[in-house]
């Protein structure tokens, strides 16, 4: 395996942990672990401490509300010092944003103020671009969203003047060929990253073809559906990969490089060291990709395993993952044999675990065990752009709200069943390496925070495998009593059965407690009352959107609307 890889991108602190410091002990950090390039804010949906999103948030022009002008200061201020940070310590720096704003009617479908197609607003994001270097000068790079980070386009099929029955891979290339072209003006070592998040495959592929300027590079998600630890390197990646190589166009690919990601969030330790070693191999092995960037941010200086080895891998690019795991295990001394046992472990449950059903099954931190009692659903999740309407199929099985087949309901309960057995082994093996490590010591291994975020993942599979078998449970239950008890007793017994395994899993809940105690008196009422698919939501009431919106809707969840 040979190194090809020369844009390194790292992001400190994450959405979670957003308030890290920019001290030199960080930054040198962030150099030994092999980063050379520091974005320059964290960029995330819902702005995160306040971390600029976009353009707007940053500069200060005749539009700024005069409410905001102290904010934008302190931004740019503090833009300003994490530059000089770079500077001092020999990184390159990129500032990241989405342009143009619509804020949140782009996601919730309604019309745009912004559209790329009016000749006036291309110019005023020219102008934008010009004030970007002159009131923050020094930056290096600029990585530009043009779907999502509060940035969003007009639909071909919508009532745009400007853009009805217009494709979109017609209009697209000029804007951000004119915002490459006046980066190049103002910084001509400089270089504008477009990040085509959101678009179909064929409009990438279209886009891309239509690129003219010299100074523009593509960061890319590790496939056509999201940033995956576990699907790195599709065939559409491979695929635009190849087409910007042959238009001498490089392109990084964007990884959950921690053990903190946006799929377990906010769990802090998901030790998966196997599965950034993985990541980096996929991308590193597709001819065109000269880069990797840190989708979701790290944290320096914190003991994270998955870093170290990506670390190794950029050092010795030849090592063998047995090896790399041995010398990241190494500090753990006499215990370093079962942390290695824990971290493959837990790479196979997380593998397992079926990613692929849902966005929703991301963000397994926020999941909540108890499950409640309606029957289970797994919800899909969708917003109106064109990867989601189109090529995000090809990556997850739900992405509508339809009633799933029995038949999905149940190979998503067999997967989790399995992660939840592999994870559970994890945290044993975590537990026999905290009985090796003296008492005193096990606090800078970090190892009970490993226990506690593998403790919660395997919960959670759990409560999944659990409420997903006793709906499907109680359905068969529903149609067939009264019919023939030889049929339906033993699937009651079952799911009483399970009733009691929630119990267990959700530690004593009392709830469920009195869940079972209800089951018990009258099983057939029981099953009148629960477990039953509620009555669907006018439209009116759905919350669309990526993040933003579930975030306000506070319904991390997969299996209940």
């Amino acid at each position: 395996m040979t190194s090809n890889l020369n844009y390194i991108v790292g992001i400190i602190g994450n959405p979670v942990q957003c308030d890290v410091e920019w001290s030199d002990e960080n930054l040198l950090e962030m150099k030994r672990l092999g980063f050379n390039v520091l974005q320059l804010n964290i960029a995330w949906g819902y702005r995160p401490c306040d971390e600029p999103l976009n353009l707007e948030d940053v500069l200060l022009t005749n539009s700024t509300e005069e409410y905001q002008k102290s904010r934008v200061i302190l931004r740019r201020s503090k833009m300003i010092s994490r530059l000089q940070q770079c500077r001092k310590h020999g990184f390159r720096s990129l500032f990241h944003f989405g342009a143009p704003f619509n804020g949140e009617n782009g996601y919730i479908g309604l019309p745009l103020n912004n559209c790329i197609s009016d000749k006036d607003l291309v110019k005023h994001y020219v102008e934008l671009i010009h004030q970007l270097n002159e009131q923050i000068p020094g930056i290096d790079d600029i990585l530009i969203y043009t779907y999502d980070q509060d940035a969003w386009l007009c639909s071909e099929f919508s009532g745009c003047k400007h853009c009805f029955g217009i494709p979109l891979h017609q209009r697209l290339p000029e804007f951000i060929n004119a915002l490459a072209k006046a980066w190049e003006q103002v910084n001509p070592q400089g270089k504008l990253w477009w990040e085509p998040w959101e678009l179909s495959s064929g409009q990438v592929f279209e886009t891309v073809k239509r690129l003219s300027a010299t100074n523009i590079g593509l960061s890319l998600h590790s496939n056509i559906g999201e940033v995956q630890k576990t699907q790195p390197g599709d065939m559409w990646l491979k695929n635009t990969a190849r087409l910007a190589q042959e238009r001498k166009i490089p392109v990084i690919a964007e990884l959950f490089l921690g053990q903190s990601s946006e799929e377990t969030e906010p769990l802090r330790r998901v030790p998966v060291p196997r599965l950034t070693y993985n990541q980096i191999s996929a991308v590193r092995n597709i001819s065109g990709i000269t880069g990797i960037k840190e989708y979701y941010g790290v944290i320096p200086n914190d003991g994270d395993p998955c870093l170290e080895v990506m670390n190794w891998m950029l050092r010795e690019p030849e090592k063998h993952l047995d090896k790399i795991l041995a010398e990241v295990a190494s500090p753990y001394g006499p215990a370093n044999t079962k942390v290695v046992a824990m971290w493959e472990l837990a790479a196979q449950g997380y593998e397992v675990f079926p990613w692929d059903v849902s966005w929703y099954a991301r963000e397994i931190g926020r999941a909540k065990i108890d499950h409640g009692w309606n029957a289970a659903f797994i919800r899909g999740q969708q917003c109106s752009t064109p990867s989601w309407d189109s090529s995000r199929h090809s990556v997850f099985m739900k992405t509508d709200d339809s009633q799933p087949h029995q038949w999905m309901i149940e190979d998503i309960q067999l997967r989790c069943a399995w992660a939840a057995e592999l994870l559970e082994k994890a945290t044993a093996q975590c537990l026999l390496a905290m009985e090796v490590i003296p008492g005193e010591s096990k606090e800078g291994y970090y190892l009970g925070e490993s226990l506690s975020s593998l403790t919660h993942f395997s919960k959670v599979c759990r409560s999944y495998e659990l409420h997903l078998r006793e709906t499907n449970l109680a359905s068969m239950i529903r149609i067939n009593r009264g019919k023939c008890d030889m049929i339906v007793e033993p699937l009651i017994k079952e799911l009483r059965d399970l009733i009691c395994r929630d119990i267990a899993n959700q530690n004593g809940n009392i709830d469920v407690v009195k869940m079972l105690k209800k089951f018990d008196e009258d099983p057939s009422a029981w099953l009148d009352c629960y477990l039953v698919e509620p009555a669907k939501e006018s439209e009116n009431n759905l919350v669309s959107g990526r993040v933003d919106a579930v975030m306000l809707n506070n319904a991390f969840t997969l299996t209940t609307r």
